[in-house]
């Protein structure tokens, strides 16, 4: 039986896009990793905010430096910090400024909560 035409030429369009599977990434990385959901459900609600990996770690997330400093990394990774450089080695993070990965976030960020609301504290 032969395919028809419409689906033969729609046939590479039904390859996730590189947007889908950075969802999926960010996604299970916030499933997976509290960490990582605590620093982007501060950012989610303080989206101006910015500060090193240890500021991070003391002021806004109250984790030990060495896990929030690998959070950090697996966010940037997914685009969802950017990171500045203020000194030598040390960084400023801050959430991204694109408005679409920055809703497709919250997406995922209430997706991971309704399943385990007690994170969203």
């Amino acid at each position: 039986m032969a395919l028809a035409w419409f689906v033969r030429v729609s046939h590479a369009a039904l390859k996730p896009s590189p947007q889908s599977g950075k969802a999926t990434a960010i996604r299970d990385l916030l499933a997976h990793d509290p960490v990582c959901l605590e620093i982007a459900l501060y950012l989610a609600r303080n989206s101006e905010a910015a500060d090193t990996a240890r500021g991070i770690a003391e002021w806004w997330i109250g984790r030990n430096l060495a896990s929030t400093q690998e959070a950090l990394l697996k966010l940037q990774a997914c685009g969802v910090v950017q990171a500045f450089a203020v000194q030598d080695h040390t960084f400023v993070y801050a959430y991204t400024k694109n408005p679409n990965l920055r809703q497709s976030i919250a997406r995922q960020l209430r997706g991971v909560l309704a399943l385990h609301p007690s994170r969203g504290l």
